[in-house]
């Protein structure tokens, strides 16, 4: 699997019964509402050090995380964690609501920034950038974890788990998997006319849903968004081959809205939702999210509902697959430097590892191949259950990558990820469905809004 990344996200908070996803690498958005938030133990995050000078000042290591739906087996870690090094370990879980960034922003404003933060690999090389991530080199050279943020040789983000975008559609509405664009897009006019419902959901907006989507539609039709090394991106979605391929690639973005639903700002729950209430017949969305969710609350419709990768045109591959990485990051003005890189190398060889990746079956993986094929993995109950992910995860691990890696040769490239972070591919898209753009003219606006980022 190539090095991947990408921007917050709010996941989840039950993989059970969750209903919606919101702000963090994956889903998310800068999150409204409650802006509280708990400890592991259930009492506030009043008490927390104020020492925001580096090192090891404290012996008390505060995590910021927004897995409360993994709670019970993080405790269990740092518990084990705790028996072996003189550290505690304090957990500020994000409420709903409240995105990562959002509470980072407010623990640094009152002087007391986390000493560890579970979040994207683009965000941990966004902190690289501005001096705010220190090292975890130890917790994964040599490890066989993924490193996709290398800099200088320094690792500054440990990976603990790979969520690749994944389609469901309706086996029962459509006779086959469409595969092409051209069949997608047959099909999916004739669902729309023949059945009450819409054949396909197009996503635009602001939203990381839609920017995703419209990103891999892109790469489907094999646009080079960007190049050159990472100290000298380039934009180049508007030069010669690539403006074409752009072009037509908004232009099968533009009839496939004809045949679906008005997905302006949608997230991923809204996507979710327009399957679950059968108001469309397939949509793009991350991994099993889908049915995780529908298995709740609509039993009798997971079994209508079949896997499926991007749409991709006639006589193309499936070269660049996008797949989140989330993991720990150490913020190098804590209070508990040192004891924080312990605790996220003991993380990752803890023996409750995988049951912290499996807390999710289907919508997180382990993040190396090793793990994917483990006896946890094939063993477990929801993942046997729906044989044709793991067929797809398996099938395409080689092609998975992120916004991050878009440099030259994969290198990571800081103007895609300020990009995704401001959701431009999604706007986009919005620009021409909703505001009236050509696709010619999409193609103009979002160069420039590119370009606009790389100063």
């Amino acid at each position: 699997m190539r090095d991947d990344s990408s921007t917050r996200r709010r996941f989840l908070r039950s993989a059970a019964v969750a209903t919606t996803v919101a702000a963090a690498g994956c889903m998310g958005d800068s999150g409204e509402g409650s802006q509280d938030t708990t400890q592991s133990d259930g009492s506030d995050d009043s008490d927390t050090s104020d020492d925001s000078s580096g090192g090891d000042t404290s012996d008390t290591i505060t995590y910021l995380s927004d897995r409360g739906d993994s709670k019970e087996i993080i405790d269990q870690i740092i518990a084990e964690f705790e028996d072996e090094y003189d550290y505690t370990v304090e957990v500020t879980y994000t409420s709903k609501g409240t995105s990562t960034d959002e509470q980072l922003e407010k623990m640094r404003a009152a002087g007391n920034p986390p000493d560890i933060i579970f979040d994207t690999s683009s965000d941990a090389y966004r902190y690289q950038r501005d001096g705010d991530a220190a090292p975890v080199s130890d917790a994964v050279q040599g490890t066989g974890l993924p490193d996709p943020v290398n800099v200088d040789g320094e690792s500054y983000f440990a990976p603990t788990m790979v969520e690749p975008l994944m389609g469901w559609y309706r086996n029962d509405l459509y006779d086959e998997n469409p595969t092409t664009w051209e069949t997608w897009q047959s099909e999916a006019q004739r669902v729309t006319e023949e059945e009450d419902i819409d054949g396909y959901v197009v996503q635009t907006g602001q939203t990381n849903n839609a920017d995703t989507s419209i990103t891999q539609y892109h790469w489907q039709n094999d646009v080079q968004i960007y190049s050159g090394p990472s100290d000298d991106i380039q934009v180049t979605i508007d030069d010669d081959d690539n403006r074409a391929a752009a072009v037509e690639t908004y232009e099968w973005i533009q009839s496939m809205a004809e045949s679906a639903p008005n997905g302006a700002g949608w997230e991923w729950g809204d996507g979710i939702s327009a399957l679950q209430q059968e108001n469309a017949a397939a949509a793009m969305s991350v991994g099993g999210l889908p049915i995780l969710t529908i298995q709740a609350n609509r039993p009798d419709l997971v079994e209508k509902l079949t896997p499926t990768a991007f749409p991709v045109p006639d006589g193309k591959g499936q070269d660049k697959w996008w797949a989140y990485m989330e993991g720990h990051v150490v913020w190098n003005s804590g209070s508990a430097t040192e004891g924080a890189k312990q605790f996220v190398d003991f993380f990752s060889k803890s023996d409750k590892f995988m049951d912290f990746v499996l807390s999710a079956p289907l919508f997180q993986f382990p993040p190396t191949r090793e793990g994917l094929d483990s006896d946890a993995v094939q063993n477990n109950e929801t993942i046997q259950q729906h044989p044709e992910v793991m067929d797809l995860v398996r099938d395409n691990w080689d092609s998975f990558t992120s916004i991050l890696a878009t440099g030259d040769d994969g290198a990571p490239n800081i103007v895609a990820a300020d990009a995704y972070g401001q959701q431009v591919m999604g706007q986009s898209a919005e620009q021409m469905i909703v505001g009236g753009l050509s696709p010619d003219e999409t193609v103009d606006w979002v160069a420039d809004e590119l370009r606009s980022l790389q100063d």
